[in-house]
């Protein structure tokens, strides 16, 4: 079946099952990559008014528990954004669900290290990983919830391609926007 072994964007198959980009590695995320600095991600004034997870319990046994879970499942992609160098976890990028059979992913996304906001790394990793995910799990568009008081994060969004679509199938909470890209053919 596409997708089940690990392939980077050009389709080498590479023995960490990572997807490459210009200045980073996408890689499947693993427990032991949850540290004090990645629990902290969530208690960020900018970031966790954003994300629904910062929310709930985020120690490191915790997230810990949370990335295990999804480890190996076939409805989930989640990866750990790193610098090439490996040197620097500098968020996280997920797509759950994964529906194959519909074509459709929901993402979510998280630029943790405060160092990296703002320098273009969203767009070069979602970019890379919807087109991953087009070729080789056949995924035809990526939805997403943001904060409809985001102006920056739906800036972003936009110039990727995504467009609000408020008929998307995707649940979200009170005052989110629906936005969906529609990959079409790929790159």
């Amino acid at each position: 079946m596409p997708g089940r072994q690990p392939v980077s964007v050009q389709g080498t198959v590479t023995p960490s099952g990572s997807i490459p980009t210009s200045r980073f590695v996408l890689r499947p995320l693993r427990p032991e990559d949850v540290s004090e600095a990645y629990s902290r991600w969530f208690d960020d004034p900018e970031v966790a008014p954003h994300i629904l997870a910062a929310r709930d319990a985020h120690d490191l046994s915790s997230l810990r528990r949370y990335v295990g879970e999804r480890a190996g499942r076939d409805d989930v992609l989640f990866l750990g954004i790193f610098t090439q160098n490996g040197a620097t976890h500098v968020g996280n990028i997920k797509y759950e669900p994964l529906n194959e059979h519909e074509g459709f992913a929901v993402m979510g996304i998280l630029i943790g290290d405060s160092m990296w906001r703002g320098r273009g790394v969203a767009e070069e990793v979602i970019v890379a990983s919807a087109r991953w995910l087009q070729a080789h799990r056949g995924i035809q568009r990526i939805l997403l919830g943001v904060d409809r008081h985001h102006r920056a994060a739906i800036a972003a969004y936009e110039k990727i391609g995504f467009r609000a679509e408020p008929s998307a199938r995707i649940a979200l909470g009170e005052g989110a926007l629906r936005m969906v890209w529609h990959l079409g053919s790929p790159a």
